[in-house]
């Protein structure tokens, strides 16, 4: 299940793990794009910064992301401009083209060997659906309000027909998997510490303490660098947890166009990548709510289809999954916590998190050192916007009690545990308890509760990424319970095998 920049990162730098009490003006939790931004955007400042990271660097959402660079959104600039209008569509543009010469920048300053490139962008449309090109028409004009000079294309760059595409030059490509690596090594050498296998399990915002199983740090300033906030928050109401899927593969062909491609068919993400003299093609889409998806392989085996007929494919190779957060306002949340005035956040990002990312690492590390940031007061977490927030609101809220209500009066009872197969995970009611069973392929049994720690939902079993997945706000858990990802700061409890 690891994405394929892991081919190319063979060599990355390994850091110990908090076991010792440490004080520390700025504690920041994750180690991907955004914290290690944040931290990279503080390590001068004569600050002591520590870094918190419960996996390693970079092997969360950044290092399961495209490595797609863009000014624009994913999901299109012209819902945002009906919701957000003009200007707001034109400072998405801005801000987020910073961030992206932030990166150029960062790559050339510290040596960062990640294949950095200039790239363009491609909207593509396959079909004659009026649909679907009105949408595409509707995106030309935002890309043009927001200042964008973009080209009509006629002829598919890729090897499949299209109707209409449109083409935006300037953008960028890279391996988000080097580049954290490479930002990791260069805050380190500038004395910021980073600690890697070091699961955060409760923070205390009164007394600035932040427990992992092995110490704690005591902080004036508190980051939450963890694509959605960990422990209970009111923004959680606010964001739909999803999952996408990714595959990759090798191909017959030394010409296959550089770019980022977004196809609307109804929407795939696809892009080249070379590593030692090979060429790869990437394909990723399959979105769905998170603990909705399909049990088995499904997905997965989508994306190889489509690829197969799309491309001479030779070999297919990786692949993976990520989880994302959309916002129900439709911009990402960034600053400080409801109700803290020294805890901070960035969440809230879709698809787009690389570039939010490392635009949220430079807004956190401006207000803690008290310094203007322009960008701020658009993004600001505590924003409070009704209007352009209800339906997305009531939509994922309503979710959230569906779940509850669902999945408690719906388990069903489990009669024997031979059951469960081999390779098969069940969530059952067995003596008076909602259990999470999976027998692995030698029979051997994991028994665990199938209580969510966050908000006590039950999870359900993602079969094909062998893992238990909260469909209310998105905590995932892997075979031995212990926290994936997601706001959950505990495992799922083990329990013992029912009679």
């Amino acid at each position: 299940m690891d994405a394929i920049w892991k081919i190319g990162c063979n060599k990355a730098d390994h850091y110990p793990t908090l076991n010792r009490p440490i004080d520390a003006d700025v504690a920041i939790i994750g180690a991907g794009i955004t914290g290690l931004t944040t931290a990279e955007r503080l390590a001068d400042t004569g600050l002591r910064v520590v870094v918190i990271e419960a996996l390693t660097v970079g092997n969360g959402c950044t290092g399961g992301s495209t490595g797609n660079l863009y000014s624009i959104m994913a999901t299109g600039l012209a819902p945002l401009r009906k919701k957000w209008g003009d200007d707001m569509v034109r400072k998405i543009v801005t801000s987020r083209a910073q961030a992206i010469d932030y990166i150029e920048e960062a790559v050339e300053r510290f040596g960062i060997d990640c294949q950095f490139h200039r790239r363009p962008l491609y909207r593509i449309v396959t079909t004659q659906d009026k649909k679907t090109i009105k949408t595409l028409d509707a995106e030309h004009e935002a890309m043009v309000v927001a200042g964008l000079k973009v080209d009509t294309i006629e002829n598919s760059p890729l090897p499949f027909s299209m109707e209409q595409g449109l083409k935006i030059e300037g953008q960028a490509q890279f391996n988000p998997l080097s580049y954290v690596h490479g930002l990791a090594k260069a805050i380190s050498q500038r004395g910021v510490e980073i600690y890697e296998h070091s699961p955060v399990r409760n923070i205390d915002y009164d007394q600035g303490l932040i427990e992992t199983d092995t110490a704690h740090v005591s902080a004036k300033h508190i980051v939450h660098a963890t694509h959605t906030p960990k422990g209970i928050s009111l923004l959680q109401t606010m964001l739909l947890p999803s999952r996408e899927y990714g595959v990759s593969a090798k191909i017959n062909s030394d010409a296959y166009p550089n770019g980022i491609f977004f196809v609307h068919d109804p929407f795939h993400s696809i892009r080249s990548y070379q590593h030692e003299n090979e060429q790869y093609v990437m394909l990723i889409g399959e979105q769905h709510k998170t603990g909705e998806g399909d049990s088995n392989n499904a997905h997965f085996n989508n994306l190889r289809d489509y690829m197969g007929s799309h491309f001479e494919v030779t070999d297919y190779c990786h692949q993976w999954s990520n989880q994302q957060y959309s916002p129900a306002d439709s911009l990402p949340y960034i600053g400080k916590l409801h109700g803290q005035d020294r805890a901070y956040l960035a969440t809230g990002f879709s698809g787009d998190g690389l570039v939010w990312g490392t635009l949220a690492g430079h807004i956190i590390g401006d207000l803690i050192i008290g310094r203007e940031n322009p960008w701020h007061e658009p993004f600001d977490a505590r924003r409070f916007t009704p209007a352009k927030s209800a339906m997305k609101w009531v939509e994922e809220n309503a979710s959230v009690s569906k779940s509850l209500f669902k999945d408690y009066l719906g388990t069903e009872k489990l009669k024997e545990i031979e059951e469960i197969g081999l390779g098969q995970g069940k969530v059952v009611t067995a003596e008076g308890e909602k259990l999470a069973i999976y027998r692995d392929e030698t029979g051997k049994l994991s028994v665990l509760s199938a209580v969510c720690p966050h908000m006590m939902c039950l999870v359900h079993w993602n079969g094909a990424e062998a893992s238990w997945d909260c469909p209310c706000h998105g905590s995932r858990f892997d075979l031995e319970g212990e926290v994936i990802e997601g706001p959950s700061f505990h495992p799922l409890a083990k329990r013992d095998q029912p009679s």
